[in-house]
């Protein structure tokens, strides 16, 4: 016996089983990629980063150039500070120097009117009760520490014992 489609075997299995629907092919068709589109907007997204690159580094070099020329102002301004101080000393002890106490005497004489002192002009002073100075023991000498210190050894030597 042959299997046909007309069998009852068939028959039964098609009514157990549902039919299966076969899909339907859909038309595929080929469409065109614009590739100019593609290219250009490649070439544009690297001009960008590549004009992107080159701003960064001149910026970077304008600013190690005025870094550059910062750094030495500051030098030369150091330099200069450094000079000045070294002349500041120099007119300071120069000035230190420069008076001397019989320019002092004959400026204070002559410029100022002041003479100076007569011995009857000087005068002394006499205390009736002479200054006295007492000093208060403290009560710590250097015998008491020692011996409050043996003191101290021998008590911790009999609480040993």
């Amino acid at each position: 016996m042959t299997a046909s489609r007309e069998s009852v075997a068939y028959k039964q299995y098609e009514e157990r089983m549902a039919p299966v629907q076969q899909e339907r092919t859909r038309d595929l068709r080929a469409v065109p990629t614009p590739r100019r589109r593609k290219k250009a907007a490649v070439r544009l997204n690297v001009f960008v980063c590549v004009s992107v690159i080159a701003i960064a580094a001149v910026y970077i070099l304008f600013c190690q150039m005025q870094l550059t020329q910062l750094t030495a102002q500051v030098s030369t301004q150091t330099e200069a500070l450094d000079e000045l101080a070294a002349e500041n000393v120099s007119l300071s002890s120069k000035q230190m120097n420069s008076m001397d106490m019989t320019q002092v005497e004959e400026y204070a004489v002559n410029r100022l009117g002041m003479v100076k002192m007569d011995n009857s002009q000087i005068e002394y002073v006499e205390l009736t009760n002479p200054d006295t100075v007492t000093v208060a023991q403290s009560g710590v000498s250097l015998d008491a520490l020692f011996s409050g210190l043996a003191r101290s050894f021998s008590a911790a030597l009999e609480y040993i014992r």
